[in-house]
């Protein structure tokens, strides 16, 4: 009876510390730490994904101070780069259409961006505020969409296949290979690519999708040194001009 009970005991005590164990090393309960931030610094400047900045109204190669001005955490001038846009904002049909009112290709389009958030668990707020900066407030050419030699016009509003050399013809055959020939498929494309490419690949805040700090200078969305800070901030002007709820903000990345 006794060696019976000292198995049961045995094999409760392994159960236990085999749960613990998921527990702990899940990263719901603990961020990922694979390197010391200078490292990190130096695999982002040595990455094969040049890092670009603007100066004099014109992007040029960043130098490891360049990047280290944004990708440092304790330098950032905004916390929102740090929060979890997999999360759903609370925001209404109308606050949306006040925002959009005067953003040209996106006026009107309020619902297609909250079917997104819904279908795809993307911050509302993240995709409006991402397409604002790629697209210079729904009024760039890409925004109003390239029509091609097939008569049909395609639109891309995330920047998604548009490298800096040649965005807008890259932008719009990356458009026409996913058949977004209308405005809300485009808000709702690109929507899915970011939940499938990033969110869903552990790079939930606009920090990792900018730095990946679990594997720097790979996978990066942006080449623009400052491209998370700029979404980051007009995020936070909706948030605070709606007194919207924040996500849960993250800034543990490196050892």
């Amino acid at each position: 009876m006794r060696e019976r009970f000292s198995l049961i005991l045995g094999l409760v005590i392994i159960v236990v510390f085999i749960v613990l164990l998921i527990i702990f090393e899940s990263p719901f309960f603990k961020e990922k730490q694979s390197y010391t931030y200078d490292q990190a610094l130096e695999l982002q400047t040595k990455s094969d994904s040049p890092a670009l900045t603007q100066k004099d109204n014109q992007f040029v190669y960043a130098n490891k101070k360049d990047i280290d001005e944004f990708m440092d955490i304790d330098k950032s001038k905004t916390d929102l780069q740090f929060m979890d846009i997999s999360k759903k904002v609370d925001i209404s049909e109308e606050q949306l259409k006040e925002i959009l009112k005067d953003k040209g290709i996106f006026k009107g389009r309020e619902k297609a961006f909250l079917e997104a958030q819904e279908k795809y668990d993307v911050n509302v707020i993240y995709l409006l505020s991402h397409a604002f900066i790629e697209t210079g407030n729904g009024n760039s050419e890409l925004a109003k969409g390239i029509k091609m030699s097939n008569g049909k016009t395609f639109y891309n509003f995330y920047g998604i296949g548009a490298f800096d050399r040649n965005a807008v013809e890259e932008g719009s055959s990356f458009a026409k290979k996913q058949n977004w020939n209308s405005p809300e498929k485009a808000i709702k494309g690109g929507a899915e690519f970011v939940s499938n490419e990033y969110i869903n690949n552990e790079q939930n805040t606009l920090y990792k999708m900018r730095w990946n700090p679990y594997n720097p200078g790979q996978h990066l969305y942006a080449t623009d040194v400052n491209w998370a800070t700029s979404i980051g901030s007009i995020m936070e002007h909706y948030y605070e001009k709606h007194d919207l709820k924040k996500a849960k903000i993250s800034k543990n990345y490196y050892k």
